[in-house]
C-alpha cells in the first residue's frame, strides 16, 4: 500500500498587508504577508508535498493597494507580486477584488503566475466562468490528483458598482459546487479542496447563528451539505477557525496576514487514493519578516508612504476617540466630520456612518496628513442617497440600537450586530433608551426641532455597502438611489479638509445613548 502526505497552506483576506507596519501610525505590527512568508518557507523545508492556496480579497484594503488601484495602476500589483514570490499555487476571487473596477482586476490576473478563478462567477451570456476555469488541478507524481475548486460569495451584486459587474452573474456557490464536484470526480480527481471566499452563517463548532441568513455567508451549510470534499478553506469574515465538520477539515485564517492555515492530509492507495486522517491548525506569523520580500516590495512602500505623509489641512482641535465603544455611545468630532462630509457632497437631509475597526483612533490637533484619513476610512466605499420614509429612518436607528446590551449597568455589545454595522446619524436628533426592549429603544427622534414624521419622505446618505441592504438594513433592498457620488468616501474626506484648510471639532449634542 502506498502512502502520501499532502500539506495545504492557506491565507485569506490579505488586503494588501505585506509590510509589518500600521499605515495610520507608522508603528510596527506583528503580522503581514512578509511575516507569513517566513512561515511558508519553513513549512516547505520540512514537508514534501505542499500547496499554498489564497482565498481572496488580496488586492484591496490597505493604503498600499489603494494607491496602486486608485492612484497609479501602471506598475505590477504589489500583492500579486508578493504571491508570485511565494509561489502561490492558486487564488480564489474575493468580493473586494472588484472594488477598483474590472480593468484593475483583469490586469492583476494577467500579472499572476498562478490561476485566479471562481466557478460561480460566470458570464451572463454564456454561463461559463468569467475568470479561469473555476478550478485548478494538481497532478502529483506517484500521488493523487488534487483539485482546488474556487467559489465566491454570491452577495457581491448587493455591494459592487453595477458597472463593474454588468456582464456577469454570481451563482449559488453550493449548487455550483455540486455540479463541479461530480464533474471533477468523473475526471478521476482523488482529492477536492474547496476554497470559498465566504464565511460561516453558523459557528462551525456550536451551530449557533453568527451571521444574518442573507446568503452572504454559506460556509456552514456548504460543509454540512457537500459530499466528496476532503478539505475546506473559508474567508471573508476575518475570523479564525481551525476545526472539523463531519470529520472534514475546515479553516479560516483570519486576515491581513495574522495567521497561516495548515491542513495535513494523510492518504493511502488501495485501488484509489483515499484520505485516512487529517489535521488542521492555525500558525502564527513569524517574528521575523522575509528580507527578500521586503526588499522587493520596498519601492512600492516608499512611494505610498510619501503619499500618505502629504499634509491636507489643519485640525484646530483633537479629532480623537479613546475607544470604539465610547464613540458608539457618545457624540464625537471625528464621526461628526465624516457625516458632515457625506451631507456636504450628497445634499441629503440625513447621513449615517460607522466606525469600521476597533483600531481606529482619529487624529490630534495640528497638521492632518492623508494617512490620518486613510487610517479612519479604511474601505473603498462610495456614497449613495436614498429617499426613505420616516418610519424607515426610525427602524434604521432601532436596528443600530440592537448592537447594545446592558450588563450590570454597563453598556456592552450584544453580539447581535457587528460593530462596523452600527450607525451614527446626523441631521436628526435622537435618543436610545437601552433599558427598553430591542425594537422599542428610540424614545426621541426629531428633525429641525420637530418630531420626525413616519409617513413623510426624507433623503439619507449612506455608503455603498449599506446601500445594498447589508447589515440587516433591509429598508434599502430593492430601492434605487436617487443620487450617486462615484468618488470614494476617503477621497471626499480628503478633498473636504483640503477645501476647508482648517477644521474645527464639533460636538452638537444631537444624540445620546443611556
Amino acid at each position: 500500500m502506498k502512502n502520501f502526505d499532502l500539506t495545504i497552506l492557506t491565507t485569506t483576506d490579505i488586503h494588501g498587508y505585506i509590510f509589518p507596519i500600521d499605515y495610520a501610525t507608522k508603528r510596527p505590527i506583528d503580522y503581514g504577508l512578509a511575516r507569513i512568508s517566513t512561515v511558508i518557507r519553513n513549512v516547505r523545508m520540512t514537508e514534501n508535498h505542499v500547496l499554498y492556496l489564497d482565498d481572496g480579497d488580496s488586492i484591496q484594503g490597505s493604503p498600499l493597494e489603494y494607491y496602486h488601484g486608485n492612484v497609479d495602476n501602471s506598475k505590477s500589483d504589489p500583492t500579486i507580486k508578493a504571491l508570485n514570490y511565494l509561489k502561490c499555487d492558486a487564488m480564489t476571487i474575493g468580493n473586494h477584488e472588484f472594488n477598483f473596477g474590472r480593468k484593475v482586476l483583469e490586469k492583476a490576473i494577467s500579472e499572476a503566475a498562478f490561476p485566479i478563478t471562481s466557478a460561480n462567477i460566470v458570464y451572463r451570456a454564456t454561463g461559463k466562468p468569467a475568470f479561469g476555469k473555476g478550478y485548478v488541478i494538481f497532478d502529483f507524481d506517484e500521488g493523487p490528483k488534487v483539485a482546488y475548486l474556487c467559489l465566491t460569495t454570491k452577495y457581491i451584486p448587493f455591494w459592487e458598482d453595477p458597472e463593474y459587474i454588468e456582464d456577469i452573474d454570481f451563482l449559488d456557490p453550493i449548487e455550483t459546487a455540486e455540479v463541479y464536484i461530480r464533474d471533477l470526480k468523473n475526471l478521476g480527481i482523488d482529492v477536492i479542496i474547496v476554497g470559498y471566499h465566504g464565511g460561516f452563517e453558523k459557528d462551525p463548532d456550536s451551530g449557533e447563528i453568527i451571521s444574518e441568513p442573507t446568503g452572504e455567508n454559506q460556509g456552514y451549510e456548504m460543509a454540512n451539505t457537500l459530499e466528496g470534499v476532503s478539505a475546506y478553506i473559508f474567508g471573508h469574515q476575518h475570523k479564525s477557525f481551525a476545526t472539523k465538520i463531519k470529520d472534514i477539515p475546515v479553516i479560516m485564517a483570519s486576515s491581513w496576514g495574522k495567521a497561516l492555515g495548515k491542513i495535513d492530509l494523510k492518504l493511502s492507495f488501495d485501488d484509489k487514493w483515499t484520505v485516512q486522517s487529517s489535521e488542521v491548525k492555525l500558525l502564527k506569523p513569524d517574528l521575523l519578516s522575509d528580507k527578500e520580500m521586503i526588499k522587493m516590495e520596498k519601492p512600492y512602500q516608499i512611494t505610498v508612504q510619501k503619499w500618505l505623509d502629504e499634509p491636507i489641512g489643519e485640525a484646530a482641535g483633537d479629532f480623537c476617540i479613546p475607544d470604539v465603544m465610547y464613540a458608539r455611545t457618545h457624540e464625537t468630532a471625528l464621526l461628526n466630520l465624516i457625516n458632515d462630509v457625506q451631507l456636504h457632497y450628497s445634499g441629503a437631509q440625513i447621513s449615517a456612518t460607522a466606525i469600521f475597526s476597533s483600531e481606529i483612533r482619529g487624529w490630534e490637533k495640528g497638521t492632518i496628513r492623508r494617512r490620518d484619513v486613510m487610517g479612519v476610512y479604511i474601505f473603498s466605499n462610495t456614497l449613495k442617497v436614498f429617499s426613505l420614509k420616516g418610519v424607515d429612518i426610525k427602524n434604521m436607528i432601532e436596528h443600530s440600537a440592537s448592537y447594545f446590551d446592558l450588563k450590570d449597568g454597563r453598556v456592552v455589545s450584544s453580539g447581535d450586530l457587528a460593530g462596523y454595522k452600527y450607525n451614527i446619524f446626523k441631521g436628526i436628533s435622537y435618543t436610545m433608551d437601552l433599558t427598553k426592549e430591542k425594537g422599542k429603544r428610540v424614545v426621541k427622534l426629531e428633525i429641525n426641532g420637530s418630531t420626525l414624521d413616519e409617513n413623510a419622505e426624507y433623503t439619507i446618505a449612506v455608503n455603498s455597502y449599506q446601500a445594498g441592504g447589508n447589515g440587516g438594513y433591509t429598508m434599502f433592498l430593492d430601492k434605487k438611489p436617487i443620487k450617486e457620488i462615484k468618488v470614494q468616501i476617503a477621497d471626499l474626506i480628503v478633498e473636504y479638509i483640503q477645501n476647508m484648510r482648517i477644521i474645527e471639532p464639533k460636538i452638537e449634542g444631537s444624540w445620546n445613548v443611556y
